[in-house]
């Protein structure tokens, strides 16, 4: 185990690997801090205990430099991570803006309206989405604001971060264009189904866990623009064999979203999320628990209902482990997959997201 203490005042605390320190203009809140470093790539963990912080690798989790020999393709994946954050697309302002005023008892519905009408294309979908099947009343609304209460802010909210994702999941290889579609469509699923069992569990965070569902797999996206833009010779060549593409994902985007989540400044339990949504244990510590496994079971169940990134993906939801945490039985599973497909159309159709 690698650890390194330092006094919180001093605020230098270094990456367990290399040695690098973490960046000065840190503001630290919480009892734990999850980074990957922007020398190494590697992920660790910092603990506070009052004043005292020690850093040290998470368990389980070797060095990455020793897992990707040189000339590998894994090697050449990491080498591009530093060059990919800087190309990173933006998280929307809009989004961020309406996320926090959610979170605030003292915003009012016309303040979110406010916000939204200026934008059109989140206005539009705002619209569409109080007046679909699934929310519309005996008659049409064609007023913002009376759209925006049918549907309550927690769903407003929710659609701006779908409608605002729209960037996020883009690529110029026209032979990966339905891949990123489906990858797409996966998240916004996820997103939703974790909002879901929220409620259910009583999560009084609703709306943080559907963004950390919607964004729980952006390594891939980030990964598929790494191979297929800005790697050549084989790998780029063999990027649409899913085979190869699968492995390369499934080993490489837990990681790539860490340093996406911390790149954008998002508070570590995102980057919990993002980074050990296939693996809770590898959670670092008990307070990002619980949305670290609502996200994991909502993973699975979109992709049971159909909503996988992987066209024929099979899973099973007995005995999942997630399930188990949340003391979700299957009688509560079922009655969440029954009307989770017509939920999902309505948001799609609302976002403008085609079925093919």
């Amino acid at each position: 185990m690698h650890n390194v203490g330092v006094e919180k005042e001093q605020a230098v605390i270094s990456c367990p690997f290399c040695s690098e320190p973490l960046p000065e203009d840190r503001n630290p809140r919480e009892t734990a801090e999850l980074h990957a470093c922007q020398r190494c790539s590697n992920p660790f963990v910092v603990k506070w205990d009052g004043s005292h912080g020690v850093a040290h690798a998470l368990e389980h989790t070797p060095d990455i430099r020793q897992m990707t020999p040189e000339r590998s393709m894994g090697s050449g994946i990491v080498k591009r991570i530093p060059d990919a954050m800087e190309n990173l697309p933006v998280l929307p302002e809009v989004s961020q803006r309406v996320l926090a005023m959610v979170r605030d008892p003292d915003v009012s519905m016309a303040d979110l309206v406010q916000v939204i009408q200026q934008d059109q294309v989140i206005a539009v979908a705002i619209m569409r989405l109080a007046n679909s099947a699934m929310f519309g009343g005996l008659q049409a609304i064609k007023d913002l604001n009376a759209a925006c209460s049918r549907l309550g802010m927690k769903n407003v909210a929710n659609t701006v971060q779908v409608v605002v994702s729209n960037n996020l999941f883009v690529t110029s290889d026209k032979r990966l264009r339905r891949f990123m579609w489906r990858l797409w469509r996966h998240s916004i699923a996820t997103a939703h189904c974790a909002s879901r069992i929220a409620i259910m569990t009583s999560e009084p965070r609703s709306e943080a866990v559907f963004l950390a569902g919607l964004i729980h797999d952006i390594g891939k996206a980030m990964l598929l623009d790494i191979v297929t833009s800005e790697c050549s010779g084989v790998l780029g060549e063999r990027a649409t064999e899913q085979t190869l593409l699968r492995e390369v994902l499934d080993r490489f985007h837990p990681l790539l979203g860490l340093h996406i989540v911390q790149r954008w400044r998002l508070p570590h339990e995102f980057r919990a999320v993002t980074y050990a949504h296939h693996d809770p244990e590898q959670c670092p510590t008990e307070a990002w628990l619980p949305m670290t496994h609502i996200v994991a079971l909502s993973n699975t169940v979109v992709k049971a209902e159909g909503y996988g990134v992987y066209e024929g993906e099979e899973v099973s939801l007995v005995n999942h482990p997630s399930a188990r945490y949340l003391n979700l039985s299957d009688i509560k599973l079922a009655a969440l997959r029954i009307d989770l497909s017509d939920k999902l159309e309505a948001l799609f159709d609302a976002a403008g997201i085609p079925d093919e």
